[in-house]
């Protein structure tokens, strides 16, 4: 059965020859600086597709589930759009913090609460978001159960966040999944999901397709995704890097390599 943990590679180095790389390159201003455009290649096309495949535009109601940094970028872009309210779902108190401070977000711990999507349904007068966006993926925490199958390649992904997103959204309203995943998930709530009417949209993110705009949108000042940067070091500490991200440790965001 196909894992996800075998279906992506990358590579660190301070010099990459990439076949094609002269191809669909965006010209970058010489009035921004590199940190100002360094999420173009991933995490900023990453959230601001989902919030697209979500549907939101002004006055819209959100909920993201995962405030990492697919999380973040995409509660930029709610808010960028004209989002009324934009509910995040995350374990960890100072992520939570730093998307209220920055992008006004209403904050849930689900350590704190039994069930997220009871509280955002509660908090939307019984109705629901009018999309979710499941920016966690196949890493889902759950029962031990469904660790543990996971653990195992029983199951390619957790299915709780999933399982909040479909609970949180009202009917006729729309889960996008930036959230990488793979194989079999455990105990998927199709039936809830057809009662209610819900249109799924995922995927791989077309990186080149969003680059021109979002280009425009750091070059005016609506997007800032450089606040995210928590920490800054060389490539030569990749390693305390990614254990530092890995491991949650010092609030670590997100961490930024130079050569």
């Amino acid at each position: 059965m196909p894992h996800a943990r075998a279906f992506f590679h990358a590579l660190m180095q301070q010099v990459l020859d990439l076949a094609g790389r002269n191809v669909g390159k965006p010209q970058v201003p010489d009035a921004l600086h590199d940190e100002q455009v360094l999420f173009l290649s991933d995490i900023l096309p990453t959230g601001y597709q989902a919030v697209i495949d979500a549907g939101i535009t002004q006055g819209s109601t959100v909920a993201i589930f995962g405030a990492g940094p697919v999380g973040l970028m995409a509660a930029a872009c709610c808010r960028m759009l004209g989002a009324e309210r934009i509910f995040m779902v995350d374990r960890h108190a100072y992520r939570l913090d730093f998307a209220c401070k920055i992008h006004g977000v209403i904050p849930i711990n689900f350590d704190e609460v039994d069930d997220p999507a009871d509280v955002i349904v509660s908090q939307t007068d019984g109705r629901g978001v009018d999309a979710s966006i499941e920016a966690v993926g196949f890493k889902a925490e759950d029962s031990a159960l469904e660790t543990a199958l996971t653990n195992l390649k029983l199951e390619g992904s957790s299915g709780v966040a999933i399982r909040q997103c479909i609970a949180a959204t009202r009917r006729c309203g729309v889960v996008s999944v930036p959230g990488v995943y793979a194989g079999f998930i455990h105990a998927f709530l199709f039936g809830d999901a057809f009662d209610k009417g819900l249109t799924f949209k995922m995927g791989q993110t077309h990186v080149q397709k969003h680059m021109p705009h979002l280009l425009e949108c750091i070059g005016n000042g609506r997007l800032k995704p450089s606040s995210i940067i928590s920490h800054r070091m060389p490539l030569t500490d990749a390693a305390r890097g990614y254990a530092l991200f890995d491991k949650k440790q010092d609030d670590c965001r997100k961490v930024v390599l130079t050569p």
